[in-house]
């Protein structure tokens, strides 16, 4: 398949992960390909993606607790908008992949060293040195993550894997140090893998409601001005 074909008729939201065990020689692959094709501000790639294996389960329930953590928050903030009337007992199963997966990639913000060329122009005063100002930088970082990531997803599905995206956890770094989780950067967007057991398309179809879960039309999106 090319890679419109790749994406549309492969990319799907899983739910639920199989046991299957995974090559980690397919995600180290997948990985490389992203480093070296996604493009870079200056080729400072103010960002770090951590790979937590199948021998880091205890370390992925730990940031699954931080998923639903935030879930129930946005919960709490519906029902005292009266846009809720309850707070669900059991965790949200659309976030059962954070820990029922092979490999959990969490992807964070990291203070880059300049490459020579870059340093030269920040002495010059032609550039402004963001190498270790992570805070004000993070929009232009969310934008290289969002490449780096859509590029890895591409690569883990063209080696016939499934993947996950996940935006919804606390981005509070002393929650994640509180669990002992020791990431040094804010964290900022996290993908899981694996082989799946079932997608979220089914678990909607299941329930009558996939038809609801559509994109906006095109026309709405894209404008040509």
């Amino acid at each position: 398949m090319n890679y419109f074909e790749t994406l549309e008729k492969k990319r799907n939201h899983v739910m639920f992960y199989s046991d299957k065990k995974v090559d980690r020689e397919l995600v180290e692959q997948a990985l490389y390909k992203a480093w070296k094709t996604t493009p870079s501000k200056n080729n400072a790639m103010a960002y770090q993606a951590l790979v937590w294996g199948p021998d880091k389960q205890e370390e992925k329930n730990k940031i699954y607790s931080l998923c639903t953590k935030s879930h129930k928050a946005a919960e709490e903030r519906a029902v005292a908008k009266g846009l809720n009337t309850r707070i669900q007992d059991e965790p949200n199963p659309f976030y059962y992949h954070i820990k029922d997966n092979q490999y959990l990639i969490t992807i964070h913000g990291r203070k880059s060293t300049p490459n020579k060329f870059y340093q030269e122009q920040v002495e010059l005063g032609h550039f402004y040195d963001q190498a270790h100002d992570t805070e004000n930088i993070i929009d232009s970082v969310s934008v290289e993550i969002g490449l780096f990531q859509g590029n890895l997803g591409y690569y883990l599905l063209e080696q016939g894997l499934d993947i996950s995206y996940n935006s919804t956890f606390s981005r509070f770094i002393e929650d994640w140090h509180k669990l002992g989780l020791n990431v040094e950067q804010r964290p900022i967007s996290m993908i899981s893998i694996g082989y799946a057991k079932r997608y979220r398309k089914a678990e909607l179809a299941k329930h009558g409601k996939l038809e609801w879960d559509k994109k906006p039309d095109m026309k709405d999106i894209v404008k040509f001005v």
